[in-house]
């Protein structure tokens, strides 16, 4: 008997009754996809569900799912007849039915997903639950957790499709918690496989009627939004790949005993992102939550790569994804939700030091939140109070490098270039407040080969800068032209290095503006996008050749947002990082010295290749990165203050194409590592050899090390030994292309 039939209704009063339920949802905000009445409205709402397998072909032999390398899973229907019953279509990635499925290679969720109401947000709400008793603090009460189940009754019809009657009967759930069976609500299934391929297939739908399309649901955050940062999302031991799947147990009112933490979705994803920032942390206290067989998770360390205050890096709609140039990509459903309906949970999972018992007057439900937080309110909706001025006001200072001429070696560029606001009329660097206590800079770098910047007349081999507020001068056309202060290296100078190829002019710096409210003044540095231009030096066509790609700005954004550093002066340019953070520059300039640094080192390369990898590594290196920035402060890249939130074997995280397979370039340098007694000088640097210095930032262990000097790496070489062969690596005839330990391989990318 199917569910229509147990129900034996009218089916024109079905209709009725659906019609106004889903009228309920979509008034309230969140349910079906239609926004606030001050909010645009979003997509119409639809379920999501996969479309029907293609017929299933048959296997010539055993196929099973531990040895399958991908399966496809598809929930084909779910009858309610006391307890639910499911069947799904298994496959291989070739569509081949996949046989043998045991139940421990499945779990299964169901949940139905409650109308919003009274000022909360529409939430799903498991059917399967557990009383979850505390053994790490066994003074804490007891604590309902939903949970997911796997015995019940598996079928497996031999030919890639199977039905689960679940154990749970959702018409009668009273214990730990009852839980009113509601056909006309939407209800999904979700599945977790194990053992082999991971897939966690979902199925809406509602009950009563059998509907699955344009029903209700809430889809807030997609997870390839998610995936953008943690490359793929995978929890519990692995198996917990899609938010769909996470949502049918991480409901509101799940809690962890041990740390009385709440287990609803949105509130602990805010509260782990949050971590070291949340208030409860920085007044001394500590975000722990106890997981499988109560091992201890502190996120008081986790450090936001970007503002937490982008609210659209993962949940976006129609209405708020383009409040910023750096939110996600993925426009779900429900994904304005977050500004339509403010609930003490969510805004109290990062504020979580707002007392609501007293917030204007006391909040006892949410039914209040709306009054004050919309945009008819006094705090505005909840997208006005999560603005990043900062950011937007990027988009008012625009610079652009518009030529450069004059550079042959022994010439001093000659560099046109403007600076406009977002309509493109110019600035007067002399008079508008925006330039005022601002920094505008030109830095020169060569060869794009390689940068070296020797011969730039500095103790480091840093940019070669120009002081443009001061060294330029207007053209009378909304343009400023600037005599580079250090000429193109041509070997007549104190080392006698003659500059070839192409090199490159860049502009850093940071304007000001104030962004505060009317009538309280708070004056901010504002970055712009730095730009670059490639210029030839004696290339034989005189054609500038730019350097080579190597990794995406965009591929870092999707982490960083923006990626701004040095106090707002240099963002979002690869390029304009490499020219200063080049093989040979370290940060000796601003060391305390050897024997006062944290980490006994005389100086840290900061060669951009090292860095990243470096810092990024924090969990796989053994000892870790330390660098000294502006003014002697030390950065400590150590896995307290740093978690890599992807696959950190992916090198396409960063990378385009292959630029992360050897062999490097021949032109590649090795990379110094003390700057011997003459800073400016590369010929007296000790260096380790390009390869090995790519792969020890991140495998820096001892062992790796001695593989490495074993075929040819050299961590005491220097530009002699290297020029004359003697220091020679032979790591291609392993780790090469094709080869068994490919980079690739040896990633996990093969």
């Amino acid at each position: 008997m199917n569910s229509r039939q147990r129900y034996g209704l009218n089916r024109i009063w079905i209709q009725a009754a659906l019609a106004c339920c889903i009228a309920l949802l979509v008034g309230c905000g969140g349910g079906g996809g239609t926004a606030a009445p001050d909010v645009a409205p979003g997509p119409a709402p639809s379920n999501g569900n996969p479309p029907a397998p293609d017929p299933v072909q048959l296997p010539a032999g055993p196929n099973t799912y531990e040895t399958a390398s991908e399966i496809i899973a598809t929930i084909t229907d779910v009858t309610v007849a006391s307890p639910p019953v499911l069947t799904m279509t298994v496959v291989d990635g070739d569509g081949v039915a996949i046989t043998g499925l045991r139940s421990s290679n499945v779990r299964f969720t169901i949940a139905k997903l409650i109308p919003a109401s009274n000022g909360d947000s529409s939430h799903w709400q498991s059917y399967i639950n557990r009383l979850k008793t505390p053994n790490v603090h066994p003074e804490n009460d007891a604590a309902i957790q939903a949970t997911s189940e796997s015995g019940g009754t598996l079928t497996d019809n031999g030919d890639g499709t199977y039905s689960y009657q679940f154990v749970t009967d959702i018409t009668n759930v009273t214990a730990p918690m009852a839980v009113p069976y509601e056909p006309l609500l939407t209800h999904r299934v979700a599945i977790q496989f194990s053992g082999g391929p991971i897939a966690n297939p979902v199925f809406d739908w509602i009950p009563a009627t059998g509907q699955t399309m344009g029903i209700a649901n809430k889809d807030v955050v997609a997870t390839a939004s998610c995936n953008r940062c943690h490359d793929p999302i995978a929890l519990h031991g692995g198996g917990r790949v899609e938010v769909e799947y996470c949502v049918t147990c991480h409901n509101p009112g799940t809690t962890e005993p041990n740390s009385e933490t709440e287990m609803d979705l949105a509130v602990l994803v805010h509260k782990i992102h949050m971590g070291a920032s949340l208030p409860s942390v920085q007044a001394g206290g500590e975000y722990v939550v106890y997981g499988f067989r109560d091992s201890r998770h502190d996120y008081s360390h986790v450090v936001y790569p970007q503002n937490p205050a982008n609210c659209t890096k993962c949940h976006a709609g129609t209405a708020t994804a383009g409040l910023t140039g750096i939110g996600t990509n993925v426009v779900t459903q429900n994904g304005d939700n977050w500004t339509e309906v403010p609930t003490i949970a969510a805004c109290g999972s990062c504020h979580d030091d707002v007392d609501f018992a007293s917030h204007r007057g006391g909040q006892s439900d949410n039914s209040g939140c709306r009054s004050c937080h919309s945009v008819s309110g006094i705090a505005g909706s909840p997208a006005e109070s999560h603005r990043d001025p900062i950011l937007e006001a990027m988009a008012e200072f625009n610079v652009s490098i518009e030529s450069v001429s004059n550079t042959a070696p022994g010439e001093n560029p000659l560099v046109t270039f403007s600076v406009t606001d977002e309509n493109g009329s110019p600035y007067d660097l002399a008079t508008d407040p925006g330039w005022s206590g601002a920094s505008l800079n030109l830095g020169l770098a060569w060869n794009t080969q390689e940068f070296v910047n020797t011969g730039n007349g500095q103790a480091l081999p840093s940019y070669a800068r120009t002081n443009l507020l001061s060294g330029a001068t207007s053209n009378g056309d909304g343009t400023y032209s600037v005599v580079a202060g250090v000429a193109i290296p041509d070997g007549t100078g104190p080392l006698g290095y003659l500059a070839t190829g192409s090199g490159m002019a860049t502009i850093e710096g940071r304007a000001r503006k104030d962004i505060g409210e009317e009538g309280a003044s708070n004056v901010q540095n504002i970055p712009f996008v730095q730009p670059q231009r490639f210029f030839s030096i004696d290339e034989p066509n005189g054609q500038a050749l730019a350097r080579r790609e190597i990794v995406d700005i965009a591929r870092c954004n999707a982490c960083h947002g923006v990626k701004v550093n040095h106090g707002s002066n240099r963002s979002n340019n690869i390029n304009g990082c490499a020219g200063c953070h080049n093989p040979r520059n370290t940060d000796l300039a601003v060391r305390p010295g050897q024997a006062q640094s944290v980490d006994g080192k005389r100086e840290e390369s900061i060669h951009f290749k090292t860095l990243i990898h470096g810092l990024h590594a924090s969990g796989v290196r053994e000892s870790p990165l330390v660098v000294y920035g502006f003014r002697g402060s030390v950065h400590v890249f150590d896995e307290e203050h740093v978690q890599y939130p992807g696959t950190i074997s992916n090198c396409l995280g960063c990378h385009v194409n292959d630029s992360y397979e050897l062999p490097l370039p021949a032109t590649a340098l090795a990379t110094t590592v003390d700057t011997g007694a003459d800073g400016a000088d590369p010929s007296d640097d000790i260096m380790v050899t390009p390869v090995a210095a790519t792969c020890s930032s991140c495998h820096d262990g001892s062992l790796a090390i001695a593989h490495m000097e074993q075929n040819g790496g050299d961590f005491s070489a220097t530009q002699a030994t290297i020029s004359s062969g003697a220091s020679t690596e032979t790591c291609t005839v392993c780790h090469g292309p094709g080869r068994t330990a490919s980079v690739s391989a040896a990633h996990g990318l093969e």
